[in-house]
């Protein structure tokens, strides 16, 4: 193999964190067709400190920023029809999910320890 790797999907780069925030990451979009979301978590700031994924409730009205809600993604557990959670994903790992359990839309990760002090990017995958 030589030259250049090209990706087979679509790479963003959301900051951890947002500006102005403390564990909050910037928001991003799952592209359309995406099936696959693999998110690529670097060193953060503090001990044994993980992430975890919210998604951005839909709003309408023409002023949405002024009303955003954002909650924790879960997922049905159809071996014991409870709800797992999109968390506790720790830092320098990779873990893959089906966007389907995202439901997609808007997300955002976030930090279960301030990380104003050391901002990162983290790249996520999709495919």
């Amino acid at each position: 193999m030589s030259g250049a790797l090209s990706w087979n999907g679509t790479v963003v780069r959301p900051l951890m964190p947002a500006s102005g925030e403390t564990q909050n990451g910037e928001p991003f979009a799952v592209p359309k067709g995406a099936r696959v979301m693999t998110v690529h978590v670097p060193a953060l700031a503090g001990s044994n400190t993980t992430v975890k994924v919210q998604a951005l409730a839909p709003v309408a009205g023409v002023d949405q920023s002024a009303n955003q809600t954002w909650a924790d993604v879960t997922a049905f557990d159809v071996t014991d029809g409870g709800y797992e959670a999109l968390d506790g994903i720790p830092e320098s790992t990779t873990a893959t999910f089906p966007v389907s359990v995202t439901g997609g839309g808007m997300l955002r990760l976030v930090a279960s320890a301030d990380q104003s002090a050391s901002p990162v990017a983290i790249p996520v995958f999709f495919a």
